[in-house]
């Protein structure tokens, strides 16, 4: 079954990842991904990676519709293509972590994650999980 999940573009980087929230975005569209299914399992001398996982993001008609919309509206198409922004709009919705620790090796998670557009409206996402450590 695939869950509903809100694409959105981050327009500023002022904070780092614990506090991105702050940064100013952009609804993009509403799509549909499918459950994460692990790819890679940690190395035993990588311990603080916590693996990877796959997932795959499909938007509908509407939603590509809404997609280049959006595009159009925040870049006003200034170099960047389409599939790059949605690239990135889709690996910074998939993306977090909720550190704010002033110190280092708190222990916490974060994640990180790569779109590539594989069809008209499919996106393949890769999401590693890394620990500070």
């Amino acid at each position: 079954m695939k869950a509903a999940i809100r694409i959105e573009s981050r327009l500023t980087t002022r904070y780092v990842l614990g506090y991105a929230h702050l940064d100013d975005w952009a609804q993009v569209c509403d799509a549909r991904k499918t459950a994460p299914r692990v790819v890679a399992a940690p190395a035993e001398e990588e311990a603080s990676d916590g693996g990877s996982s796959a997932h795959l993001v499909v938007l509908s008609p509407a939603g590509l519709v809404a997609a280049r919309k959006s595009y159009r509206r925040v870049t006003g198409r200034n170099g960047v293509s389409f599939t790059n922004w949605m690239n990135r709009a889709i690996a910074n919705s998939f993306s977090g972590g909720g550190c704010g620790h002033e110190y280092d090796c708190c222990g916490c998670a974060s994640y990180y994650a790569e779109a590539h557009r594989t069809k008209r409206r499919e996106f393949s996402v890769v999401v590693r999980q890394s620990f500070n450590y």
